[in-house]
């Protein structure tokens, strides 16, 4: 925020990155000017926040309202006391300061940011006194780049009568790069950060869709790269996903999360299938790393037996892996997951409010053996290894992929039925609502991408 923008706001009807907003109408109210005295004091605590200066920005803001009742900036005032508690991470009372805010200024027009700045509050103080509570989110996907999905933020939530916290979710990255400020990938445009903020205005919360490993726009050397095995031809080739076995690539991958982060945004959406894939995971560094645990070099071509009359055709690995193949399997998918927990603490320690929402497969419940062996996805590990939400998408017919069922096994396996989210297209959405009580709690992502998602 600049003090021109806060001079300005004082005596205009502006209107900001909101689909849909009427042209201003002339002001029939005429705004005092303000006291030159009163804008330096102001002034000189943005300065100090800008600097990060906390403590100082923290008097100065207290002392516009100390020494200037009545002002017209004592709403820009509170509102910055109330950021500067939060950047200094003294979040009760940040906390106290915003519910006041909202109690003062019930019309402002940071009323939808400062409630999303009391339920990101209460939800880090519940984390850190070991209360963490799950919501029943409602939410929708907008598969659109970050400047589209700005555009249909208005009319998000149409047609949808289900009640609960609202989210949208929102591409991070295109085929050409990502849309947010980091120097680790390729840049198309950096326009993730105003779609957050437009959001927030709205009083949405805003989760970012990004792969963690399979990043081809990612600035790596070919070092860094994982490699793959054909078992057909007997060979290994390189692939574009991050080989999560080394620690430089594992430092560059938490560097890049916390530039997601830093956008605002308020949970990661990872719905990579595979994570890592039946023949992923041969880096010399995972090779390496299996000699040191195991005491035996792991040799590719004794993972599966391959018939000869499978010619060039893959044999499915869940019924073709040796023991070797299953040793091998759930050892690199413990340690991939170990080290995307190290990922994910080192972003929850500079954003404690911010939650990972992992989207599975139905196998992950219905077949976990073929889940492991296809998608690397064991879901009692992935829960023990710090996702906050799982979404599945079940088919919405009767069948053994009915919701209903795979809710049912999947709330024996992660405990809370609030932690599973159900991914419906939008199409379905009366349905979903006439069914509303057999979800058991759980939360919806509703979709326009239209094909229901299959077991793979």
């Amino acid at each position: 925020m600049k003090l021109d923008l806060v001079r300005i706001g004082l005596g205009l009807f502006v209107c900001l990155g909101m689909a849909g907003c009427a042209a201003p109408r002339p002001m029939t109210v005429s705004i005092p000017p303000i006291p030159p005295v009163q804008l330096e004091a102001f002034d000189r605590g943005m300065k100090a926040y800008e600097e990060r200066n906390y403590g100082d920005a923290l008097r100065q803001f207290q002392a516009v309202i100390a020494r200037f009742p009545g002002s017209p900036l004592l709403e820009e005032a509170q509102w910055m006391i109330g950021k500067s508690y939060e950047s200094a991470n003294e979040f009760d009372r940040a906390l106290k300061e915003y519910q006041s805010f909202n109690v003062n200024f019930p019309k402002s027009a940071h009323r939808y940011e400062a409630a999303l700045r009391i339920e990101f509050l209460e939800n880090v103080l519940e984390r850190q006194r070991g209360r963490r509570s799950f919501q029943r989110y409602v939410g929708v996907v907008l598969s659109d780049d970050p400047e589209k999905a700005v555009g249909r933020l208005e009319n998000a939530f149409k047609d949808i009568p289900i009640e609960g916290p609202r989210v949208v979710v929102i591409q991070g990255y295109g085929s050409d790069g990502v849309y947010f400020r980091t120097q680790l990938a390729s840049v198309v445009r950096e326009s993730l950060a105003g779609a957050v903020k437009a959001a927030h205005q709205r009083g949405y919360k805003v989760w970012v869709r990004i792969p963690i490993r399979h990043l081809p726009w990612f600035k790596v050397s070919g070092e860094e790269r994982d490699l793959r095995y054909d078992p057909v031809r007997k060979r290994l080739g390189p692939t574009d996903a991050l080989d999560c076995f080394n620690p430089s690539t594992l430092d560059r991958l938490e560097q890049f999360e916390l530039d997601l982060a830093a956008t605002g945004m308020d949970g990661f959406v990872i719905d990579e299938d595979p994570l890592i894939g039946p023949w992923e995971g041969f880096s010399a560094t995972a090779q390496a790393a299996f000699l040191m645990d195991f005491g035996e070099h792991l040799q590719p071509d004794r993972l599966i037996q391959v018939p000869r009359s499978a010619g060039r055709v893959t044999p499915a690995p869940e019924s073709s892996g040796t023991p070797l193949f299953w040793k091998w399997t759930g050892w690199k998918n413990r340690l991939v997951l170990g080290h995307m927990a190290e990922v994910m603490k080192a972003v929850r320690n500079r954003y404690p409010s911010v939650d990972w929402i992992r989207v599975v497969p139905i196998s992950a419940v219905t077949q976990p053996q073929v889940a492991l062996a296809r998608s690397g996805i064991d879901l009692l590990e992935e829960k023990m290894h710090g996702f906050d939400y799982f979404a599945i998408a079940p088919s919405v017919n009767a069948g053994p992929d009915n919701p209903f069922v795979v809710l049912d096994r999947m709330k024996n396996l992660i405990g809370d039925p609030n932690r599973a989210i159900v991914l419906i297209p939008r199409t379905r959405t009366q349905w979903a609502v006439s069914h509303l009580n057999d979800f058991q709690g759980s939360g919806f992502l509703f979709s326009d991408d239209g094909e229901e998602r299959k077991t793979p």
